[in-house]
């Protein structure tokens, strides 16, 4: 994968990234910061369970250490996080369920993309994903969120963050 293609999926990072914080702004309104961070980190590990548990299956058991390093143990854990998650998000849309999936774009994405680009380029390109998406969010009122219109500063300042990001690759 070129330089090019991994900024992109940078982007689309940052792009998850922002729809993660409008999810838990709505949560947060809805319920409370503390709760809407529950259900973000008890789906982060159910997402994660999941993805270790389907490595498993496909012969590549974690590298990590006993007991951690069985597919079987990670199937329980997600398994008991899928249940505390279905009966946290009650009251809030079903959809707040996959909040937490967001985080793991970006843990993964730091794994996959930033050894092969940089941190410095990944971060460049997931901050221009996550204001971009942040700016779309905010003129709209994603998730019944405050509308925020998109002025022509916001613009500008979006802009001048895309200057930056294009400084640090042409440095790269």
């Amino acid at each position: 994968m070129t330089t090019t293609l991994y900024l992109v999926a940078a982007m689309l990072v940052g792009l998850c990234a922002s729809t993660q914080a409008a999810m838990l702004a709505s949560m947060g309104r809805d319920k409370s910061p503390y709760e809407a961070t529950w259900i973000n980190m008890v789906a982060a590990i159910a997402g994660i369970a999941l993805i270790l548990v389907l490595r498993g299956i496909g012969g590549r058991s974690p590298l990590l250490a006993a007991p951690f390093d069985r597919f079987a143990v990670f199937a329980g854990i997600a398994v008991i996080a899928a249940v505390a998650l279905a009966v946290s998000v009650r009251g809030l849309e079903p959809y707040f369920a996959i909040t937490g999936f967001f985080a793991l774009a970006y843990l993964l994405g730091i794994g996959y993309a930033a050894p092969k680009i940089g941190i410095a380029l990944f971060l460049a390109g997931v901050t221009v994903g996550q204001l971009g998406g942040a700016m779309a969010y905010d003129h709209v009122g994603a998730f019944g969120n405050a509308i925020h219109s998109a002025s022509a500063l916001r613009v500008f300042g979006m802009g001048v963050v895309v200057a930056g990001a294009l400084m640090v690759r042409l440095a790269h």
